[in-house]
């Protein structure tokens, strides 16, 4: 059984998460309610949660400065906010569990199994906020959380040339040539990156847009990095890339 700490300044709010974790989450008890970071920092202490459900925004410090105040987090979290396409952005890139208010049974037993899975496997996630706050600093997000060996790690995406299919798992090739094997599906990165000018070029890869040199007439290998590494661009797939690059190149490098 899984001790929960709920930092939330709205009644209604905690109220509503204690009555639908008590009812459908039979796993995880809720031992305390704090309403303010300094109040969590506290509870935190002395309770010492394995899960704590954080709500943003809060009086006298949101979540946010909550959780970069707190030395020891050794808890796994799961923010509670209202729609903010920012916020929510860099959650996705950082990896970071979300509920979005009114909250969702099926999107809290989702989130909270994630959590379960991560507190007994020893899942080393600290990295992820480090990108987390990172992430919140910009409006569209640098740092990008991956698995690998149950560990997150964050990558610049700025240094990624291209990522392809490896049984399963994904290997990420950077611009001075080396390369890392993560956890994540190729299908999790075509989703996630497309608004970072990622596009998949053929059935095994997704290129940086922004490491493009040229693209040749070849039938094989027409797509040229800036790093000198050749790939290949699908028949149907090359039209498409163009247009990513038209545009990509009105509205300019970010």
């Amino acid at each position: 059984m899984l001790k929960a700490l709920i930092v939330d300044d709205e009644i209604a709010s905690f109220r509503t998460l204690e009555v639908l974790v008590g009812q459908f989450i039979s796993n995880v008890q809720i031992v305390d309610i704090a309403r303010s970071a300094a109040e969590a920092l506290d509870k935190v202490e002395r309770i010492s949660p394995d899960l704590v459900f954080l709500d943003i925004e809060m009086p006298g410090g949101d979540g946010f400065d909550f959780l970069e105040r707190c030395a020891a987090r050794k808890f796994e979290v799961i923010f509670i906010t209202a729609y903010n396409r920012y916020a929510i952005r860099a959650f996705r890139y950082s990896a970071i569990d979300y509920l979005l208010k009114p909250i969702d049974v099926d999107e809290l037993r989702a989130a909270v199994e994630r959590a379960i899975k991560r507190r007994y496997a020893n899942f080393d996630g600290h990295n992820k906020y480090y990108a987390l706050f990172e992430n919140l600093r910009s409006v569209i997000p640098s740092k990008l959380v991956v698995t690998a060996n149950q560990v997150c790690e964050y990558i610049n995406l700025n240094d990624v040339c291209f990522l392809e299919d490896d049984d399963k798992m994904t290997r990420i090739t950077f611009t001075g040539g080396n390369t890392m094997r993560v956890e994540n599906q190729l299908s999790y990165f075509e989703e996630i990156l497309g608004d970072r000018h990622f596009y998949r070029i053929n059935s095994k890869q997704l290129v940086n847009v922004d490491h493009i040199r040229r693209i040749a007439n070849r039938a094989s290998d027409n797509l040229e990095l800036d790093n000198g590494t050749l790939l290949a661009v699908d028949v149907g797939l090359k039209a498409g890339l163009e247009r990513c690059l038209e545009k990509y190149i009105k509205l300019g490098k970010e």
